[in-house]
């Protein structure tokens, strides 16, 4: 039993890094949602500069960043399952099952999301100046906020689409999920911008790295009961 479920956690494992790959080259194909993206982070940013943001404190500088981090994952989370429904739904069943797709899509769009919110940290610092007394601290938490982030959006996104593409559903779903980790994660932030002693973080991180596991599991378990025709 034990030789099976190794097996079966090895050829789960392989199909991970092809379907990741695949993710990328859907999202590299459609140009406009990319550009659109990019124009929405200079677009915001800028607005928000020309806005008297240069003048804000620290932590109206987080908040405002996490907002511009929030609402692009939305945009980016409402096209997570974009290409697995319809015939695609029955080509990733076969090829790949539930617990292999969600596992790729969870990690291919938390790999979105750093790149979307190191992205905003970059012109956030061009346009209003670096604030961060710990990049390190900060650059974590941005981690371990996109890893929550991206679980509850998926997972939201996953349901609406396998009950016909309810956007409301998938709104309901997520809001008050990713309230707790937007609180934590901006607690972290704000301590590393005002440079907090580190064993004052240690238990906020434990605590957002604990609700990250809770909603990846949750995520992985509940996945293959949508994932059914």
């Amino acid at each position: 039993m034990f030789v099976v479920t190794l097996f079966q956690s090895n050829s789960r494992m392989a199909k991970i890094g092809p379907l990741i790959q695949r993710f990328a080259q859907q999202e590299l194909r459609n140009s406009n949602a990319i550009f659109s993206l990019g124009l929405y982070l200079v677009g915001i940013t800028y607005l928000i500069y020309l806005l008297g943001g240069q003048n804000a404190s620290d932590s109206t500088w987080n908040t405002l960043l996490w907002i511009v981090v929030f609402f692009g994952a939305i945009n980016q989370a409402s096209r997570s399952f974009e290409f697995e429904s319809g015939d695609y739904f029955y080509y990733y069943q076969t090829i790949a099952g539930p617990k292999t797709t969600i596992i790729a899509k969870l990690i291919y769009n938390s790999l979105y999301m750093l790149l979307l919110s190191a992205a905003a940290w970059a012109l956030f610092s061009l346009f209003y100046g670096n604030s961060v007394y710990n990049p390190g601290v900060f650059a974590f938490g941005l981690v371990l906020g996109c890893v929550g982030l991206s679980a509850i959006l998926t997972l939201a996104n996953g349901i609406s689409e396998r009950s016909g593409g309810n956007a409301t559903l998938s709104s309901i779903l997520a809001i008050p999920l990713t309230l707790p980790v937007l609180k934590i994660v901006s607690a972290i932030n704000i301590q590393a911008m005002v440079g907090a002693p580190l064993e004052e973080v240690y238990e906020l991180v434990g605590s957002l790295f604990a609700l990250d596991i809770a909603i990846g599991l949750l995520a992985y378990l509940l996945f293959p009961y949508l994932w059914q025709d």
